[in-house]
C-alpha cells in the first residue's frame, strides 16, 4: 500500500509554479481545488502547521483546517511556491522534502527555506499532515530514521 501512499501524496502537490498564496485566498479557485481533492482526505484529517519560534498549531477542522493553517502560514508572505525536492516512502507516513520560497512584501528578495512535510494515510484517506516539521524529527516520525 505504500507506494499507492507515494502516488496519492504527489498528485496532491502543487507545481512549482503555482502561487499559493493566490491559490488559499482567490475563493473560487480554493473551491475547485477543494472539490477536486477533498475524496482524498478523511472528514476528520487533521494538522499541524510550524512556525518559526512557536510551538505547532494544531487546525482541526477537517478539510477546512488544512486551508486556515495555510493561510495562517501565508499572512507573512506576499507571494508563496514551493519546490519539491524528494518523496519519501514510510508506509502509512510520507514525506515530503520540498523548498518553499516567497517575497515577505512587494519587491523584497525571495527567501527560500527547506521544510519537510509529514502525511499520514490510512485505509486510502490523508488522516493528518504535519507541515513544516524540521527535518531531522520528520525522518523520525515518518519511520525513516
Amino acid at each position: 500500500m505504500s507506494a499507492e501512499n507515494v502516488e496519492l501524496v504527489r498528485s496532491l502537490l502543487p507545481a512549482p509554479d503555482v502561487d499559493i498564496k493566490a491559490l488559499v485566498n482567490d475563493e473560487e479557485a480554493a473551491r475547485r481545488q477543494r472539490e477536486h481533492v477533498e475524496r482524498f482526505y478523511d472528514p476528520a484529517v487533521q494538522c499541524t502547521m510550524r512556525h518559526p519560534g512557536r510551538a505547532p498549531v494544531s487546525y482541526p477542522g477537517g478539510i477546512e483546517g488544512l486551508r486556515d493553517a495555510w493561510r495562517e502560514w501565508l499572512r507573512s508572505w506576499e507571494s508563496y511556491r514551493v519546490e519539491i525536492d524528494d518523496v519519501l516512502d514510510g508506509g502509512e507516513r510520507v514525506l515530503v522534502v520540498h523548498r518553499g520560497s516567497g517575497r515577505p512584501e512587494p519587491g523584497a528578495d525571495v527567501v527560500t527555506r527547506r521544510r519537510a512535510t509529514v502525511w499520514t494515510i490510512r485505509n486510502g484517506l490523508i488522516v493528518r499532515v504535519d507541515f513544516n516539521v524540521p527535518y531531522d524529527e520528520a525522518l523520525v516520525e515518518a519511520g525513516l530514521s
